[in-house]
């Protein structure tokens, strides 16, 4: 069994900025107190204008959004705005029922559907990304390593 050598060990130096970090620090903030009660800066003013450009720019956006808003429902009959929401309703329950087949028809993977053997995980192509944004749901590609099927299981 080998033993340690025992001697001296030397310290590690750490870097000039590591080990002087506050102090460094000290000497920037106290320079900046010094150089702000000397020069007349008007920060206050400056924010002041800041703060008062951002606040009028938001309220013209939603003043803007309001008035397009008002616009576009203008243009509309009620029974416009209800046949619309009836037919976007429509499409969200084709697409739920679409997303339900899906997952029905690919949550089952556990053996090769060809030879029965195991099948390994694989990395997802760009068209199984997609799908797992689409339908919201998860995707896992498999491959087998006898026949070379690769086929997907689908997870909510």
């Amino acid at each position: 069994m080998a033993q340690k050598r025992k001697g001296i060990t030397k310290q590690k130096q750490k870097a000039f900025f590591s080990e002087y970090s506050f102090e460094i620090k000290v000497v920037i903030l106290f320079a900046l107190g010094i150089f702000l009660l000397i020069e007349d800066l008007e920060i206050k003013n400056y924010i002041y204008t800041f703060i008062r450009f951002i606040m009028f720019t938001i309220g013209d956006i939603i003043i803007w959004f309001r008035n397009y808003t008002l616009f576009i429902i203008k243009q509309f009959e009620v029974s416009d705005l209800v046949g619309i929401s009836l037919i976007i309703y429509v499409l969200y329950l084709i697409a739920e029922r679409w997303r339900e087949r899906m997952i029905e028809r690919f949550s089952e993977l556990r053996n090769c559907p060809k030879c029965g053997s195991d099948l390994n995980r694989i990395r997802k192509e760009f068209k199984h990304l997609v799908m797992s944004y689409i339908y919201f749901i998860q995707v896992k590609h498999y491959h087998c390593t006898s026949c070379s099927y690769k086929g997907i299981k689908l997870n909510k």
